[in-house]
């Protein structure tokens, strides 16, 4: 069987939870004039959006012969609230969550609130799925609000002496800079930031920018595993490894991990991996994850303190005892799990990498566009930075939106002042050419200006 048809064997086989819609729903979704506010009008007769059910009985669908590769992108594209007046390249910061998502948060806060019909929560059920998602021992994981938090977990718990030195690069996110400096300030720490190549060549290149700025002081690598600024995947098990050989410890900003990359962190050899999976795994907004390697799960303290906090047999759910939660948000967080799983997580790495490739490319035949993303594929996410003669950073994005509109971030930190456009699975060929049209016109016109 193609994996495609796969994929819709088993978008029916999860029934209701999945309500993927038909060739025929998706057919007239697109012959279907725009609503007032950008939708595609063809919402449930409540005048709600959710989307058509496949046919219950899976061998209806199993007769068909699977779609092609683009009809199979537009049916995964349908299950997503994104208006298609515009282009959305910012999944970078916040990722779209698809119906399911939504619904499943939705229903669940309403059932609560019911308080008699409340639906439960199956928590071990989604540490065992995100396990498997990112390779990890269900134990280990711990649910938090974003790759914020868990930094702070990981700064706040570690038992640092004054003069210990945290090494990072100049390419850190707040959620994983401050973290540090508030414990580097409380604490008397040591911080200390280096260059990374821009745009790095190899792979070696950036290992041995790290090896050069290690001292005997260091005690912390703080890693971005994608480097948000553009795109850059760092070696991490070459990282780790090195780390290791010298007795220091590797906490790891995994803020575009899950849902990406296919991931492994157990074999990493990393002690501690900070997500946000509201990015790329298109979870349910202020779903966080960290990974707490074995070792280190009876050494780090707690940032917050609850019942059983102290409780060193219940391993990394110590770490979620925060008092009242909104259990509807991890609800959520498991539906993108099983969404994720539907596709396929090698699937989606390689349609967004696809999708990146496109618009790398055309980029980089545009006169005027200088990349700061690396030019390897192989060390390139799909978040691809560059920035236009002619134009200031503010102004480009300005003109984006006005044209499209195109929704894109701007990397301001450090003054490096580029446009980061990143792509994902609800994205399109078209609407990368589409942009594309956009950045060479915009070019042009201030080069012959």
């Amino acid at each position: 069987m193609s994996g495609r048809r796969k994929f819709v064997r088993d978008a029916a086989l999860l029934g209701a939870a999945f309500a993927f819609p038909g060739a025929e729903w998706l057919q007239a979704a697109e012959r279907a004039p725009l609503g007032r506010d950008g939708s595609a009008g063809l919402g449930r007769s409540d005048g709600s959006h959710g989307a058509r059910p496949l046919p219950a009985d899976p061998s209806l669908l199993a007769a068909r012969s699977g779609p092609a590769d683009e009809a199979y992108w537009r049916l995964v594209r349908s299950q997503f609230l994104l208006s298609p007046r515009g282009v959305y390249f910012n999944t970078g910061t916040i990722g779209a969550s698809p119906r399911p998502v939504v619904d499943a948060v939705v229903e669940h806060l309403r059932a609560f609130e019911t308080v008699f019909e409340a639906r439960g929560f199956d928590g071990a059920a989604l540490r065992r799925t995100t396990a498997a998602l990112v390779g990890a021992p269900p134990q280990t994981l711990v649910f938090t609000r974003n790759t914020t938090e868990s930094m702070n977990y990981v700064a706040n718990g570690l038992d640092l002496a004054a003069g210990d030195e945290i090494l990072m690069t100049t390419h850190e996110h707040v959620g994983g800079l401050c973290p540090w400096q508030l414990v580097a300030r409380r604490r008397r720490l040591v911080l200390t930031q280096f260059p990374l190549p821009v745009p790095a060549t190899s792979a070696r290149q950036v290992l041995d920018a790290w090896r050069e700025r290690i001292t005997p002081r260091t005690k912390v690598l703080m890693i971005s595993h994608i480097v948000f600024s553009n795109g850059l995947i760092q070696p991490l098990r070459e990282l780790c490894d090195l780390a290791r050989e010298r007795g220091i410890i590797t906490a790891v900003d995994g803020a575009h991990g899950p849902g990406l990359l296919p991931l492994d962190l157990a074999a990493s050899g990393c002690d501690f991996y900070c997500a946000s999976p509201h990015k790329w795994l298109l979870a349910p907004k202020g779903s966080g994850l960290l990974y707490i390697a074995e070792p280190w799960l009876d050494r780090l303290w707690p940032t917050i303190a609850s019942g059983g906090w102290d409780d060193l047999s219940i391993k990394g759910e110590r770490f979620d005892h925060k008092g009242t939660l909104n259990e509807s948000l991890l609800v959520g967080f498991q539906a993108a799990v099983d969404f994720n799983a539907v596709i396929g997580q090698d699937r989606i790495w390689a349609r967004c990498r696809e999708l990146a490739e496109r618009l790398y490319a055309g980029l980089a035949r545009i006169e005027g566009v200088q990349l700061t993303s690396p030019a390897d594929a192989a060390l390139r996410a799909p978040l691809i930075s560059f920035t236009v003669a002619g134009w200031t950073t503010d102004d480009l994005i300005r003109a984006l939106w006005e044209r499209g509109p195109v929704r894109v971030r701007h990397v301001a930190e450090y003054d490096y002042h580029w446009v980061r456009m990143s792509t994902h699975v609800y994205n399109t060929p078209e609407e990368v050419d589409r942009v594309l049209g956009i950045v060479t016109e915009l070019a042009r016109q201030r080069h012959q200006g």
